[in-house]
């Protein structure tokens, strides 16, 4: 709680105690979004909160960066023109070039 709550509180009698002993674990946890690492600094780490921020696709380790495909070294190359092309969706629609080129 902020003090802003806790003043609330006070407000309409209420009082809290911090308990003795009672320190949850913080952890960072990590998830790739878009490519890119998100990092949550100091969240819970007891056994109930780890469990469900895992079961959420979060990790406790930070994850390696995949390549983009595009950016892949090895590419699809036409049968037809020897071109090179990044995706196998973008073949496909190359190949349907030289297929309307040979209609006409």
């Amino acid at each position: 709680m902020d003090k802003g709550q806790l003043n609330t509180l006070k407000l309409f009698g209420f009082t809290i105690e911090e308990l003795p002993g009672k320190v949850i674990p913080k952890m960072t946890y990590y998830r790739l979004e878009n490519n890119k690492v998100v990092e949550l600094p100091n969240l819970p780490a007891d056994p109930y909160h780890m469990e469900r921020y895992l079961r959420r696709g979060f990790t406790l380790e930070r994850p390696p960066l995949t390549k983009p495909q595009f950016e892949s070294p090895s590419g699809f190359s036409c049968e037809t023109c020897g071109k090179v092309l990044s995706t196998r969706l973008a073949l496909a629609g190359h190949s349907r070039s030289h297929k309307n080129m040979e209609v006409k």
